[in-house]
């Protein structure tokens, strides 16, 4: 879809806007105030009844209505927590001032939570939500990364800046050793992800938290919840409602890594004696980050429509997002198709839809990046003739962008729902949904023959002998059917609110992968595989199967569920939810199938009661809440249950040395895994001052999750081989911590102002642990190319702790390397490290704890300014106290570059006490505290400003909105972090925080409109 198609688009709908029939405009003016404050009320709706003509108040609530309805006709006047009015204009009728009376049952606002909606007032679990309008603030394919910093509680983090690269989301911790993000629900569906969605087609997200919010999800729900609600037609809104949203935006490098210059690199070479450079100043000096970076374009544009007729609600929406990455050879596509209807069959049911279908397209680049990272600057990127130069050890990465990019992988997703919906009596509903999470992928990798030839004529390394073709197809299908009874009544003083409900779900997947050779480069027309160009086993030695078929075990199983909750309000002061699930999963043995996940909440609102009357001039909200409850985590593969055979073991004997197929003993399975459960207590308190000008929200959680999943190297004497691992129930860990949001909002004239502050803290530690072979209570992980590891989780530590040698100082002089504890390989000029157990020797034993990569604090803030038709948002957000471990700057067996501190090293006695003597590796590449710097960041997150037609410009052209705006994006980070970001992740929560190389995020620039009529 190119900007031609869309500009058509747009020309086509203001053309059937304006062809619409003209009849003669009658016109009324009024105010809207407060009854109490006497103050106008902005954003009040006016709307003829029956007819989808209206208007809003401006900021100081004043309003001018222009109709071409035949008089006398009924408006309704109406605005969220006051009560609706209703007036009737005649001939005679030409301004009407009205005040409003606040509706304490309509206060707070809806709140979804898991299967079903509950007032805000009314809740008594830890739910936080976010519209939809915040989402499309920030330029990104996944809805999540939307999110940073505007949620306590919850981190989110880009696990690279490649596009297309989903976020890492973790709410309130990491309570386990494996899998530990949330699950989502899109209308109802449960997925393990939102990354196909457009940010526009969504209303809301909800983020329930605690265990009285998620134990309605039970065994998948003590990672957290994220439910997200899509746009719907809206019953009152008879005429169709256009939207437009056009963005076009820049993306730059924000930051480079200081790196050694070509002089620099030169000088140590020298002086770690592999170099001969006597004139330095000739040498060449190539920045390779300038060659591989540049200003790559991101387009997102959305068209939608939205109405209803008397029996049908619906919203259509198409959105496509483009981004090309900083890095060549980088992009990431997708058309988004968004289709929600609501049918009413009867007065009693209603069927609907909710569907989703993205194709996508996505091409990866070769990890350039990190051999940018690692080229000497004295190496050539071209030599005069034009060729590739040779950039010895890691290649040189402009060739690999040419040979090795041509790696894409193109699929859709589909993810939706039927559903039906029966008033079975009054108070009484059912309703019954089938839904599906399908997607389908394929991908293509295809590197030429080549070669990159040195100076002098000879092939260097880098090079490809045969061309090779890897081809990759894959799918996957969950199906989920859901049926809930809810029952609300109301009895005087008593509210309930009864929920019970079935379900049942399955996942299935499959993949084949296979891989040729000698394919011809001529044109893509020929990059197919045939019979004869599969690689034969036998004649060449191949890490990946050359025809592997199979299923994805993480991606088989199935789940039946039994539901209920009882929520129960007195008075609208006591308040009262137990919600119990019990689940069954395929993923465990018959006798530890099926397990129970029950919560209790109370909460009390105190400002109802009478002995606070006298506070509520200037208390307008109170609330405390508190919880406890158990939910569960079965993220692991279905086979976990089982003893596995390994296959395609082809050994060669006999006389003839022929190939023979080949089986053996391969993993041992354990049939008494039970469900993962975390205990969870949460109190909360809720509330607001001068009529909610200032209100917020504080929470305590402390979570406890056991019989932790893990996977362990298993024993020798079982008899599977070294390296197998089983599954266990072997540990327990321990999240607390306190969370907050406050926020303000008031206007001084026309200035209207809101400021928010958000925070979270998080205390994450291991309580237990069975360690590998039933040994040391230690799982380690982070593992580096040298094969050291850098993390350990251990009691008393938090989970995917850093682990290494205390630093302290230089080794200045011989005596000094004499007089104290040291390594053998340990010389004058090198690092001095800590004899931390006092046993006069330096062994792997004396490596400590050096840091957690889990941040204790995260936070974010915001301000929002509208004055007259301009609006002005700036969002920050950070954390602090997590620690990074710099692993490229580890590996180094081979002269790579080095980042600039290295140029302050050692040269002789007293030069230095903290930068070692130039080496190319070993001793002072040991893993320790040098290379762990602080992760702490503040970022601006977010900058916009936005102006909105006038009123009457929008009523003479029979529009109702255009919007222009400027953004920007990850505008600048404080930072002392000396890679390119201090926010990355990993999935694996044992290598967290560790930096090998990743793709930088990168500096958006953006600039659009939004168009409604």
């Amino acid at each position: 879809m190119n900007k031609k198609l869309i500009t058509y688009i747009l020309l086509l709908l203001f053309f059937i806007h304006f062809t619409q029939t003209y009849a003669q405009t009658k016109s009324v003016k009024g105010k809207i105030t407060s009854k109490v404050s006497k103050e106008g009320l902005p954003g009040v709706s006016i709307l003829i009844k029956g007819t989808r003509e209206g208007t809003i108040t401006d900021v100081e609530g004043k309003y001018e209505l222009q109709h071409t309805t035949t008089l006398p006709v009924d408006i309704e006047i109406s605005f969220v927590g006051y009560k609706k009015k209703i007036i009737t204009l005649t001939e005679e009728t030409t301004n009407v001032d009205v005040e409003l009376e606040e509706d304490t049952r309509e206060l707070e606002e809806l709140v979804v939570i898991g299967y079903g909606v509950q007032r805000k007032g009314d809740l008594t679990g830890s739910v936080y939500s976010v519209k939809g309008s915040d989402l499309v603030k920030i330029p990104s394919f996944d809805p999540m990364q939307s999110l940073q910093g505007k949620v306590p509680g919850i981190q989110i983090l880009n696990s690279s800046g490649q596009p297309g690269a989903s976020a890492v989301v973790r709410v309130r911790g990491i309570g386990t050793f494996n899998n530990s993000s949330p699950i989502y629900v899109v209308d109802g569906v449960i997925i393990d992800n939102i990354n196909f969605l457009n940010s526009a087609d969504i209303q809301s997200i909800e983020v329930l938290k605690d265990a009285s919010a998620t134990s309605i999800y039970g065994s998948r729900g003590a990672n957290g919840v994220i439910v997200v609600t899509t746009k719907q037609g809206k019953a009152e809104q008879r005429k169709p409602v256009f939207s437009i949203t056009s963005e076009y935006s820049t993306q730059n490098l924000s930051k480079k890594i200081d790196l050694l210059n070509g002089k620099e690199f030169a000088t140590i070479l020298n002086e770690a004696k592999v170099g001969n450079y006597n004139n330095l100043e000739l040498l060449p000096n190539t920045d390779w980050q300038n060659l591989i970076f540049r200003t790559a374009p991101l387009q997102n544009y959305q068209i939608s429509v939205t109405g209803s007729t008397e029996r049908v609600q619906y919203y259509f929406g198409v959105g496509y997002y483009n981004q090309a990455g900083i890095v060549k050879n980088s992009e990431y596509q997708r058309l988004s198709i968004k289709i929600n209807n609501t049918y009413k069959l009867t007065k009693h049911i209603k069927l609907g839809n909710n569907i989703s279908i993205s194709p996508y397209t996505q091409q990866v680049a070769p990890n350039v990046v990190y051999s940018a990272y690692r080229a000497q600057p004295i190496a050539k990127p071209y030599y005069n003739d034009g060729t590739y130069g040779v950039v010895p050890n890691v290649g040189n990465p402009l060739a690999d962008l040419e040979y090795n990019s041509h790696n894409f992988n193109r699929g859709f997703r589909t993810v939706g729902n039927i559903f039906a919906e029966a008033d079975i009596i009054e108070g009484l509903k059912f309703k019954t949904s089938i839904g599906i999470d399908y997607g389908s992928n394929k991908s293509t990798t295809y590197s030429p023959d080549y070669t990159v030839y040195n100076a002098d004529g000879t092939a260097s390394q880098q090079q490809n002998v045969n061309s090779d073709l890897y081809k990759g197809y894959s799918n996957n299908l969950t199906w989920i059917w859901e049926n809930t009874l809810n029952y609300n009544k109301t009895i005087k003083k008593h509210h309930f609110d009864i929920l019970v409900g079935y379900t049942m779900q399955e996942t299935s997947s499959e993949f084949l992968n296979i891989h040729g050779e000698n394919i011809l480069r001529s044109s893509t027309d020929f990059w197919y595989i045939r019979a004869s160009y599969i690689v034969d086993p036998t004649k060449s030695i191949n890490t990946l199967n050359d025809l592997v078929n199979g299923v994805d075990p993480n991606q088989n199983y199935a789940l039946i569920s039994y539901l209920g909750r009882i929520n129960y309000n007195f008075d609208n002061r006591y308040l009262f939810t137990f919600t119990f699930r019990r689940d069954g999963s395929s993923k465990f043995t018959q006798n530890n199938r099926y397990a129970n996940f029950p919560s209790v909440a109370l909460g009390w609102n105190m400002l109802n009661e009478y002995f606070m009357s006298p506070s509520k001039t200037i208390l307008s909200q109170l609330k405390i809440r508190g919880s406890w409850g158990t939910i569960g985590n079965e993220k692991i593969n279905y086979n976990r249950q089982f003893s596995l055979i390994q296959n395609e073991l082809n050994p060669v004997f006999g006389i003839n040395e022929a190939l023979n197929p080949g089986a053996t003993y391969g993993t041992a399975g354990n049939p008494n895994l039970v469900w993962e459960t975390t205990y969870q207590t949460d109190i909360g308190i809720e509330f607001g001052f001068f009529g909610d000008k200032l209100v917020g929200e504080l929470d305590y959680y402390n979570k406890t999750t056991k019989d932790i999943l893990v996977d362990l190297l298993s024993p020798g004497y079982i008899g599977n081989g070294q390296g197998q691992k089983v599954t266990y129930n072997a540990g327990e860990v321990l999240n607390s911590g306190i969370e907050w949001n406050i926020s303000y909002r008031n206007k001084i004239s026309t200035l209207q102002y809101k400021i928010g502050f958000l925070g979270s803290t998080i205390s994450n530690k291991v309580i237990t642990v069975i360690g590998n072979n039933g040994g040391d209570p230690t799982l380690i992980g982070g593992f580096l190319g040298n094969g050291i590891p850098v993390t350990l989780s251990k009691p008393g530590l938090p989970i995917g702790a850093f682990y290494g040698y205390q630093t302290n100082g230089i080794f200045q002089n011989q005596a000094q390397l004499n007089a104290y504890p040291h390594s053998s390989q340990a010389n004058v000029g090198d690092l001095i490290f800590v004899d931390t157990n006092e046993d006069k020797k330096i062994t792997d034993a004396d490596r400590i704890y050096l840091g957690s990569p889990i941040p204790s604090f995260i936070y974010g803030f915001n301000t929002e300014l509208n004055f007259k038709n301009f609006d002005f948002n700036i969002d920050f957000q950070g954390q602090y106290g997590n620690k990074i471990f710099n692993g490229k700057e580890v590996v180094r067996p081979d002269p790579y570059n080095f980042e600039k501190h290295v140029i302050n090293r050692w040269t002789g006695e007293n030069s230095t006490n903290s930068e070692p003597r130039a080496s190319l590796g070993g001793y002072n590449y040991t893993p320790s505290d040098k290379f762990i710097q602080d992760g702490s960041f503040l970022r601006i997150r977010n900058i916009s400003l936005g102006y909105t037609l006038p009123e009457n410009i929008l009523k003479k052209i029979r529009m109702e909105q255009i919007r222009f705006y400027i953004k920007v994006t990850n505008l600048y980070t404080f930072s002392s972090f000396t890679g390119y970001s201090p926010e990355f992740a990993t999935s694996d929560v044992l290598s967290n925080g560790i930096d090998n190389g990743v793709y930088p995020i990168s500096a958006i620039y953006s600039t659009g409109f939004n168009v409604r009529f």
